[in-house]
C-alpha cells in the first residue's frame, strides 16, 4: 500500500458507518436509498478541504469516469440504479493511489457474495421470507460487495498507517 498520510484516509474512515448501511439495506431490502447517496455526498465535501488539492482533483476525476462507466451499465440493465449512484461518490471518498487496490478487494467481495448468496438463499428462502434478496433468484445486492469492500479498506488503511 502506498504511503499516505492521515488527511488522505479522512473520508473513506468517516464513509465507514455508511458502507455498513449501504450492504445491509441492499441485503435486505435490495436498493440503495437515495439518502445513502446524499449522506455520501456530504461526506465528500466536508472532508474535501484535507487531501490536498491534486488528490481532490484526481478523486473528482476518477468518480466522474466511474459515473459514466456506471451509467452505461445501468443503461444496459446490467446495474442496479443505487449502485450506479453510490459508486461514484464511494470512489470519491478512496485516495486515487489505492483505487486498483479496492477495486481487488472489491472483486474479491463480489466473487464471495455470489458464493454466500447462492448458499443463503437455498437455506434462508423458507426461513427469511421478509428479507427481500433471498426471495429474488437472479439479481444480486451488489451493495453487500461494495459496503464490505469499503469497511475492509478502512480497516486495512487503519492498520497500515498505526503499524
Amino acid at each position: 500500500m502506498p504511503e499516505l498520510d492521515w488527511q488522505s484516509w479522512l473520508t473513506l474512515w468517516v464513509f465507514t458507518p455508511l458502507f455498513v448501511m449501504i450492504a445491509w439495506t441492499d441485503f435486505t431490502q435490495m436498493r440503495i436509498p437515495n439518502l445513502y447517496c446524499l449522506l455520501g455526498g456530504a461526506v465528500v465535501l466536508v472532508t474535501a478541504p484535507f487531501p490536498d488539492w491534486n488528490q481532490l482533483l484526481l478523486r473528482l476525476l476518477v468518480a466522474a469516469a466511474c459515473f459514466a462507466i456506471c451509467f452505461g451499465l445501468f443503461a444496459a440493465g446490467w446495474l442496479g440504479g443505487g449502485d450506479a449512484k453510490i459508486l461514484p461518490i464511494v470512489f470519491a471518498a478512496i485516495p486515487v493511489p489505492v483505487v486498483s487496490t479496492y477495486l481487488l478487494i472489491l472483486a474479491g467481495c463480489m466473487a464471495a457474495g455470489l458464493i454466500g448468496m447462492s448458499l443463503f438463499r437455498r437455506l434462508a428462502r423458507q426461513t427469511s421470507p421478509h428479507i427481500k434478496s433471498t426471495a429474488q433468484s437472479r439479481e444480486f445486492p451488489l451493495g453487500i460487495a461494495i459496503g464490505s469492500s469499503g469497511v475492509i479498506l478502512a480497516i486495512w488503511s487503519a492498520t497500515a498507517l498505526w503499524f
